[in-house]
């Protein structure tokens, strides 16, 4: 390969000069002085490690992990540019702002509040190819870490029936009628026809509501099959982006001789990272009842929902890794910064905690 020719980088018009790709390993963030943007500068450091194996006899994949860590760990060189650049982006194009309520019906709520890590939140990206093997989600236009939507709706069903269904387990009539409400909240259930499957194991959680809950499915929606019972949740989740990220290394010992064996790179969203929280309910199970009986309905929904929503933030965590801990948050935060509307039945309400929280939705059930 003569020393003129170019490869050029798949996300833009950016080339790297094959006798750069040495420079890459020996000044790192100086290679391209004319990028200012630190995701292509990402980006491009992927690509000259994808097309040339060979870095001035270094080890390529310690000096291209070497550079990562350079750019997403020195000086906060990343995070400066969530702040700055890319997180403002999100709010001008109307994809990270509060949750517009004007068309919302009757009975809809609508809970946002501001989240800080307490400990490290860990994901795993699927992108084909990376630096490390252990990258954390970002969003591919802006390359913001960031919780989806789905990720959310899992984590937070799944706290649900740690809190709700497993105490439960030997009362079938409340077993039932909590899996019931659950379906309504989050949607159809999945695994039909697999061995495995979250019907599977609340199926065998509690026997003796498994024919009873299915009735109760048949009889709300017109007596169909319930395989055929396909239903969308009450619940609307919303991403969080994170206005951090850092790199972490754990270096495994060797049992018998105690030497470090080789290191693990993880990318993470560090503690002290702040993101939003917002998750919208809109009651359309419960249309056509009389105001007091909606009002009962969505209350007690909004409830439960709360009590999962606190352990799953403060107690059992959202991250990956989280039964060690990863993936929990502060219990304060801006109360400017907080919403709680029900409408039609509650203007906006502010908290600070979930105490607070909790407390406001009490005195609203104590307005019967």
């Amino acid at each position: 390969m003569s020393k003129n020719k170019f490869i050029y980088d798949f996300y833009a018009d950016l080339q790297i000069k094959e006798n750069e790709i040495d420079n890459l390993t020996k000044r790192c963030l100086e290679v391209r002085k004319e990028i200012k943007d630190t995701l292509m500068g990402v980006m491009l450091l992927i690509t000259a490690y994808g097309v040339k194996r060979d870095w001035g006899g270094t080890d390529p994949e310690i000096a291209a992990k070497n550079c990562l860590k350079a750019i997403v760990h020195s000086d906060n060189k990343y995070t400066h540019y969530l702040r700055e650049s890319q997180l403002p982006d999100l709010t001008s194009l109307g994809i990270d702002v509060s949750i517009d309520s004007s068309s919302l019906p009757k009975g809809s709520w609508i809970l946002e509040f501001p989240i800080t890590l307490t400990k490290p939140f860990i994901s795993k990206d699927d992108v084909p190819f990376y630096i490390i093997e252990n990258p954390v989600r970002k969003d591919k236009v802006f390359g913001i870490p960031f919780i989806s939507a789905m990720t959310w709706k899992g984590n937070l069903r799944w706290v649900m029936m740690k809190v709700f269904l497993e105490p439960a387990a030997d009362n079938p009539d409340k077993f039932a009628q909590i899996r019931f409400q659950h379906t309504l909240l989050f949607g159809t259930e999945k695994g039909w026809a697999e061995t495995k499957s979250w019907i599977k194991y609340l199926d065998n959680l509690c026997p003796n509501a498994k024919e009873q809950y299915r009735n109760m499915l048949k009889e709300r929606f017109n007596g169909k099959d319930i395989k055929d019972v396909h239903l969308q949740g009450m619940l609307y989740f919303y991403p969080t982006f994170w206005d951090k990220i850092d790199m972490l290394i754990i270096n495994p010992h060797d049992r018998k001789t105690k030497a470090g064996r080789k290191p693990i790179h993880f990318e993470v969203v560090p503690m002290g990272a702040k993101g939003n929280f917002r998750l919208v309910y809109v009651p359309f199970y419960w249309f056509g009842l009389p105001e007091d009986k909606l009002r009962e309905k969505v209350i007690i929904d909004l409830k439960d929902v709360i009590t999962g929503v606190k352990e799953m933030m403060l107690t059992y965590g959202f991250s990956s890794k989280k039964s060690s801990g990863f993936g929990v948050v502060e219990n304060r935060w801006d109360e400017s910064r907080s919403r709680l509307e029900i409408k039609g039945f509650c203007n906006v309400k502010k908290y600070s905690s979930f105490e607070a929280l909790e407390s406001t939705v009490e005195s609203l059930e104590g307005q019967r």
